[in-house]
């Protein structure tokens, strides 16, 4: 850009560099969660409980099967 339009164009459009110090509704960590929040959350947990319950049972099942057929 000749004749000045960058310079122009930079007292149009300013570089804004606004410190992160600024910004204290950012959390790094929610301190509060919401209710359907929540509930995704303990249906996940629920859903790992069952399907680790279900891996331990099935692998007894199976162990208790070889030591029939001895």
């Amino acid at each position: 850009m000749d004749n000045g339009a960058y310079e122009k164009y930079k007292q149009e459009n300013p570089d804004v560099y606004t410190p992160l110090s600024t910004y204290d509704y950012l959390d790094k960590f929610v301190h509060q969660l919401t209710n359907t929040e929540l509930v995704v959350c303990g249906v996940a947990i629920a859903l790992a409980i069952i399907a680790i319950y279900k891996i331990f049972t099935r692998n007894k099942d199976k162990q208790s099967e070889d030591h029939h057929d001895e």
